[in-house]
């Protein structure tokens, strides 16, 4: 029964990150600034937006920049 309720609880705290992650992504709708990215305001390519609708960080700042130099 608790490992039952554990995982309850940890399914309801993911769907509501991804709901919050969805309303912060329509907030930069409709701010105008969907498709850039956070970080380094670069534009975030359609096909990460595609996958990956709430996307705020391109693939390079959210991987921690791997292969900057």
């Amino acid at each position: 029964m608790n490992v039952e309720r554990e995982r309850d609880l940890a399914l309801s705290a993911q769907a509501m990150a991804s709901i919050e992650e969805i309303d912060r992504a329509l907030a930069r709708i409709d701010q105008g600034t969907y498709g850039t990215c956070e970080r380094c305001r670069e534009p975030i390519p359609e096909e990460r937006l595609e996958a990956l609708p709430h996307a705020s960080l391109c693939v390079r700042c959210k991987s921690g920049g791997l292969g900057r130099r």
